[in-house]
């Protein structure tokens, strides 16, 4: 295993932050259902983004069944809010028991031969998790995408979390950059690329989930003009605090691969992983407010006809 040394876990958090962390986790989850059931029945916090999402893209299922994977996803939601903020304590080593990898050997064997790699993660499982778990793992810099909150007392927070375990911490608008001088070394280039591309001019228009949903251009330009290996990075929750990563490739390193078809790919794996475990995703997400172009619309319904 890599030699990780974390930053103190004390430096610089604030003391409510701290205090919290150092609770074991069974109480931290005590919080957490009592959590889970003031943002779903108190605060309604985005439950009719939440539900509106599911009914529409499983149009088929009960009501009941769709109530069933909301009150879920509330408590999994309020689950992965009490273990980020372990993320000021927890261990290299419990990291690695809590996140296991199961085909490590993929991304590892890139690495051993000199390649660089794309991770393509979305937010399913406890995404924040999936990077530090990742990062106390593999002997590689990984370069990790992120958009910057509007707080700078919050953004500096979430970077002091997130950059624990050694990952380098990028504004998503700096990403391309970043890659480009590191191309002489070998790294892994993290990004989620599952949210919605409010300020993207040139989206990928997809049918996910039964709808036109657009998806940011960005993954494919870079795996089109690096040449990376590029890994579908999937988790899914095993049990409470514990989760599993598994790699599938996406692009082979030098695959000549338009990026519209590298996201299609993307959004394929993401589609699976979603169907077998609807409460694994961030429904609570406005993922749908774009509206598609007229004439993607019109191709859609063409190809349906």
């Amino acid at each position: 295993m890599p030699s990780v040394s974390p930053s103190s876990p004390n430096a610089d958090l604030p003391l409510w932050l701290r205090l919290l962390a150092r609770l074991p986790f069974g109480s931290l989850y005590a919080l957490a259902a009592a959590l889970a059931l003031l943002l779903r029945y108190v605060l309604h916090y985005r439950v009719s983004v939440a539900r509106s999402n599911l009914q529409r893209s499983f149009p088929d299922l009960p009501p009941r069944r769709i109530e069933s994977i909301l009150n879920d996803y509330y408590r999994r939601l309020g689950q992965i809010i009490a273990e980020c903020l372990k993320l000021a304590t927890i261990s290299a080593e419990e990291l690695r028991q809590r996140v296991i990898i199961t085909n490590l050997h993929l991304l590892q064997r890139e690495i051993d031969a000199g390649r660089s790699v794309i991770l393509l993660a979305a937010h399913l499982g406890n995404w924040e998790w999936q990077l530090q778990g990742t990062a106390v793992q593999i002997q590689s810099p990984i370069d990790a995408a992120y958009k910057p909150l509007h707080g700078a007392r919050s953004n500096r927070l979430l970077l002091q979390l997130r950059s624990r375990f050694g990952a380098r911490m990028v504004a998503a608008k700096k990403l391309m950059r970043v890659v480009a001088r590191s191309r002489g070394a070998v790294h892994v280039v993290a990004l989620m690329a599952d949210q919605i591309p409010a300020s993207s001019s040139g989206r990928h228009w997809l049918n996910f989930l039964g709808r036109e949903t657009a998806f940011y251009p960005g993954p494919g330009e870079i795996a089109r003009l690096t040449g990376y290996t590029a890994l579908f990075a999937g988790m899914r929750r095993c049990s409470r605090g514990h989760y599993e990563i598994t790699f599938q490739p996406l692009a082979t390193a030098g695959e000549p691969c338009e990026p519209q078809a590298f996201t299609a790919r993307y959004a394929q794996l993401l589609e699976a992983q979603i169907r077998q475990d609807p409460a694994n995703w961030m429904w609570s997400h406005r993922r749908w407010k774009l509206a598609p172009p007229v004439a993607t619309t019109a191709a859609g319904q063409a190809a349906s006809g």
